[in-house]
């Protein structure tokens, strides 16, 4: 069985490796995360290899992480380990002047007792220079040993390239690192480090750059609406962000940088539409609007601006164009099918105009020519769901001959990418396996992954910048760099966030363009009977999101949708008795500020996402899906929530309301980790209850499930992938056939018993239970329910 496991493993980092094509075919070594793979096994109850099913489960598991996680990596040098001995190192020169044609770099190793003897068994082909992810191999001639500080104790002079150790440098000091091994009957590490200083003496040019990225409209910041107040510092309010406060800090940095003749570039890197109330502004998007205002010279596109798909875009775009947004739309690898009659017909024509675009130049008064290109990374354009039929290619090659052509062709001195790739807090993801495909990328200005990197990373062979500022405008991202001429790179940089808080001032004619908004974004939800400053309910106590754990906030949000679900005044009468809601779908949180009121504002921001495929009507949402599920159905989809999602991504973490969960995780293994599922009675809308154990065994009895469309979408891609190994997830119709993906917008909760079908969105199911169970103007969101170690809480009770 064991012989079976492996032979399947191949097979699936293979589809893996097809899965993350930013990664140069074969010139990266597959790796399976062995810390995972070995902990599965150590924990693997006895019986597991006892019978078949089993074994499929386990299949199915080692198939998920090979599938779902970054499963490549470069052949970097392996970090210091526990057997590494530490060596003094000394490197000579000191000091090293970039552009010097001196031939090599010496270093003199000396080993501690009782291995100092052993200097002449180093083995000097195994002897490396590390530089951040960069090797060097030490010269096999010419090496010497000797006692060359005179203390008696033998060492090792090794010689390095000077010319490909320059190639890593940046001016300032630079900690090189030698590491190596003592051969012997049992090879022994050793790893030493020394500092020189570098210097620069050709002709030199500056540039800053600024980038926002992930912004999902918050133009009144992330924090409580009504407690946003951009031009008053006194008041203390904790919103971050905000375009106004964003405006002022550009305009503050480029006065600062033209005052010392230093040019400044402003970017952002996707994922500006899709977060906030302030998607109504479709008729003339009001984050394209900012850009064109704060003076972008250019944007990229992400995953979520193709939420509204094709022609829903490129309707926004053509919007924004007629009222005067000319800045630079960057799609480098966006490719529109070429037919008339298509969903991407409207990109095309944008395409053709030249609003979008696949690269851009910008010439420099000082000289500097710069070449910008926007991609789509492979792992954000697979969650571009509606994107079709709209392409990306990924493909190396390709962003190959794109960055090329602006070197040779177009005279680009730098070449900056904003690509909505992703860079995790650690220097991995997406964007750096692209900084080690592609040559010649300088800057790689990052977003997707929401992460607030508090440095530039260092990646590849040509030394490429990678930054994100995170998410929600929360921060901006500054780069600093020297460019020298005579070298044709980047000799310097400095990165710094700069934090979007309330110790910054405003620019009052930015938040003038957001408040003038606010009017017609009520006219267009009146029929809703409230407006976005409504206030709905309150709070005293913060209702925050967390990556692989029952929250607060994602129980409240399942009781809503199951709720909701049940009082839908055009439902079936029959009350639902399960609701699911996937980290994913949850992009806020709930905090009390200080006035502790939650507008329509406020809820709208917890579940922003998407526009339904099944109308192009605003306002915007995802629909809010009744299917029904066996006992057996929901125990399989208990256990995909809970076990399945550590494996993947925070985002697959599901929350549940209408059942609690008996979860053994020393069987999580063989994906047994949930024991028993308890089913509370419909009238027991906050699951205080015991509850009724669900027989697991029951395959006819059917259970109505509320349940948005994304987290359906989630389940169903988990399905696709978990079914082959024999563990299906299903959902079905009221009849108890399963329910085809085609088929789900058949099944949305009717939000109106009016002609026609008015979809439920899931933040107006949020909003319609606040208002009903935590009015406005009443005790607000009750502490002992949602809040921590209250009693809404502990559905899922850990058996060990």
């Amino acid at each position: 069985m064991i012989s079976r496991i492996a032979a399947l493993i191949p097979e699936t980092c293979a589809q893996a490796l097809h899965l993350n094509p930013w990664n140069r075919r074969m010139r990266l070594i597959l790796q399976i995360d062995n810390q995972t793979v070995s902990g599965m096994i150590r924990h693997m109850p006895a019986v597991f290899f006892a019978t078949g099913h089993m074994v499929k489960h386990l299949l199915a598991v080692l198939a998920l992480a090979c599938l779902f996680s970054a499963p490549v990596s470069g052949a970097f040098l392996p970090a210091a380990g526990p057997a590494d001995i530490p060596a003094a190192v000394e490197i000579n020169p000191g000091a090293v002047r970039l552009g010097s044609t001196d031939l090599f770099i010496t270093a003199i190793i000396e080993l501690p007792a009782p291995l100092s003897p052993d200097a002449g068994k180093i083995d000097v082909s195994r002897v490396r220079l590390l530089i951040r992810e960069n090797e060097i191999p030490a010269e096999t001639e010419n090496f010497s040993l000797g006692d060359r500080n005179g203390n008696g104790v033998p060492d090792l002079t090794v010689r390095f390239d000077s010319q490909a150790v320059q190639a890593h440098l940046f001016a300032g000091k630079e900690e090189l690192i030698v590491q190596g091994v003592v051969a012997g009957s049992a090879d022994v590490r050793f790893r030493g480090s020394d500092s020189i200083r570098v210097r620069s003496i050709g002709k030199k040019k500056r540039l800053t750059l600024l980038q926002t990225s992930d912004l999902h409209h918050h133009a009144s910041g992330y924090g409580p609406f009504l407690d946003y107040t951009p031009l008053d510092t006194t008041d203390k309010d904790e919103v971050l962000g905000g375009f106004s406060r964003l405006a002022a800090v550009i305009d503050r940095v480029r006065k600062e940088q033209a005052a010392v003749s230093v040019p400044v570039v402003l970017v952002d890197s996707g994922d500006f539409l899709m977060g906030t109330a302030y998607d109504l502004t479709a008729y003339n998007p009001l984050a394209l609007q900012f850009f064109q205002a704060a003076g972008y010279d250019a944007v990229t596109l992400g995953d979520h601006e193709f939420d509204w798909s094709p022609s829903g875009l490129a309707l926004l775009l053509a919007n924004a164009r007629e009222e005067g947004f000319m800045v630079p739309v960057l799609a480098t690898n966006m490719f529109t099918d070429g037919e008339r009659g298509t969903r991407d017909d409207g990109l095309q024509m944008l395409t053709a105009d030249g609003a979008v675009v696949d690269k851009h130049m910008i010439r420099l008064p000082e000289g500097l020519n710069i070449g910008l290109i926007g991609l789509m990374g492979p792992e954000a354009g697979s969650r571009a769901k509606a994107a079709s039929p709209v392409t990306f290619d990924y493909d190396p090659d390709f962003i190959q001959g794109v960055v090329d052509d602006l070197r040779n062709n177009e005279n680009a001195d730098l070449i900056i990418a904003l690509s909505h790739g992703g860079i995790r807090p650690d220097g991995s993801g997406n964007d750096a396996y692209l900084a080690g495909s592609v040559a010649g990328i300088d800057i790689i200005a990052s977003g997707h992954y929401h992460t607030t990197t508090h440095e530039a990373f260092v990646k590849g062979p040509a030394n490429t910048l990678v930054f994100s500022p995170g998410e929600y405008g929360k921060w901006l991202s500054r780069l600093d760099i020297t460019y020298d001429e005579s070298l044709g790179r980047i000799v310097d940089y400095a990165f710094t966030l700069i934090p979007i808080n309330d110790t910054l001032e405003g620019d009052p004619h930015i938040q003038a363009l957001v408040e003038n908004h606010h009017k017609s974004m009520n006219r267009l939800i009146s029929r809703l009977g409230a407006g976005i400053e409504s206030p709905v309910s309150s709070t005293d106590i913060s209702l925050a999101r967390a990556p692989l754990k029952e929250t607060g906030i994602g129980n409240l949000i399942a009781d809503a949708f199951r709720w909701a679900a049940t009082h839908a005044s055009s439902g079936s009468g029959r009350p639902c008795d399960v609701g699911i809601a996937a980290n994913g779908t949850i992009r806020g949180d709930l905090f009390p500020g200080r006035l502790g009121i939650i507008t329509l504002s406020d809820v709208y921001n917890i579940l922003p996402l998407g526009l339904s495929p099944g109308t192009s009507r605003l306002p915007p949402g995802i629909p809010l899906i009744s299917v029904y599920a066996t006992a057996a159905d929901i125990y399989a989809i208990c256990e995909t929530g809970l076990t399945i999602a550590p494996s993947l991504e925070p985002d697959y973490y599901l929350n549940f309301s209408g059942v609690r969960i008996d979860y053994d995780p020393s069987h999580a293994s063989g994906l047994q980790g949930v024991k028993t599922v308890y089913l509370c009675p419909a009238q027991d809308p906050f699951c205080l209850s015991e509850g009724t154990p669900l027989d697991r065994s029951d395959k006819t009895r059917l259970y109505r499930v509320a349940v948005d469309l994304h987290t359906l979408q989630m389940i169903q891609t988990l399905h696709e992938r978990l079914a082959p190994y024999g563990f299906p997830l299903t959902l079905r119709n009221a009849s108890g056939e399963p329910v085809h993906p085609a088929d789900y917008l058949n099944y949305c909760v009717d939000a109106s018993p009016d002609p026609g079908l008015q979809e439920m969105k899931g933040w107006t199911a949020l909003w319609k239970f606040l208002a009903a169970m935590f009015p406005a103007g009443g005790e607000g969101i009750p502490a002992g329910l949602y809040g921590r170690d209250g009693m809404a809480l502990g559905r899922v009770r850990c058996m060990q």
